[in-house]
């Protein structure tokens, strides 16, 4: 089911604010592997190429040990996982995401937007975060660094810090606790993260928080909820195949979140 995503800049009752710049096309930095742009008029794939500009509503797919980068006017960067496919929409900052999982990187005061996915919505603000779709109809927001928001359409939020993990799921409501990963073991693994050839110009501060997170871990003051070993280094699985909503739901309620 399609996940849509609108990168805007703040969400304010209930919309979302059009003060940033649109996010309509953006160029290839990185393409490894089977990168493909899917015409919209004509439905025809053509491998995708470095400074190639992608223009909304045209399609980006991607196979199995695939992946992309693609760079925004305003220096928002966008990471594309193995087996994904989404597009531009033709106005505002929106990104429909059919499948798949994408990296998200902006420039201070840029970052944020709203995700959509069949009965599933909701606002996120963060600087660098995680979107995947769940294949369901709902999708997780993984925040790698800083801090952010998750708000419902009906106003509902959970603040997230460096680490945490909150699914959005069709038909709900209000939030469950929010679930604490082990943030050193999913990025080590995350080809989002790691599989190109340029590092995120957020990459220390995700680093910062990997060494609080680990620092709260030896001293007992947090606990992830999900044994470190079922982080698996797989290239393939852009470190988030671990995390599902059965897990989710299996694990709550056990959850200890670092203190605020």
């Amino acid at each position: 089911m399609k996940t849509r995503i609108l990168l805007g800049a703040l969400f304010v009752s209930g919309t979302l604010s059009l003060r940033a710049d649109p996010l309509t096309q953006s160029t290839f930095t990185e393409v490894v592997k089977d990168v493909n742009v899917v015409a919209a008029a004509t439905k025809a794939a053509a491998p995708a190429s470095v400074s190639e500009i992608v223009k909304a509503p045209d399609k980006v797919r991607t196979g199995p040990d695939s992946r992309a980068e693609l760079t925004a006017p305003d220096q928002t960067i966008t990471r594309i996982g193995a087996n994904t496919v989404f597009s531009f929409e033709p106005s505002g900052r929106n990104i429909n995401l059919e499948q798949g999982n994408v990296l998200f990187h902006s420039p201070a005061g840029k970052g944020g937007g709203s995700i959509r996915s069949g009965g599933a919505a909701a606002a996120v603000l963060g600087t660098t975060l995680i979107v995947s779709s769940t294949g369901t109809g709902g999708f997780k927001v993984i925040l790698l660094e800083g801090k952010g928001t998750v708000t419902l359409g009906n106003g509902h939020s959970v603040n997230l810090t460096a680490g945490q993990l909150v699914f959005v799921l069709p038909g709900q409501t209000g939030f469950g606790p929010v679930l604490e990963i082990n943030l050193g073991k999913l990025v080590a693994g995350s080809t989002l993260v790691h599989g190109f050839s340029k590092s995120l110009p957020s990459l220390s501060l995700i680093q910062n928080a990997i060494n609080h997170q680990n620092h709260d871990l030896g001293k007992g003051k947090t606990d992830t909820g999900v044994p470190p070993e079922n982080f698996i280094q797989n290239p393939g699985n852009n470190g988030l195949n671990t995390v599902d909503p059965n897990s989710y739901h299996n694990t709550i309620s056990t959850i200890k979140t670092r203190p605020g």
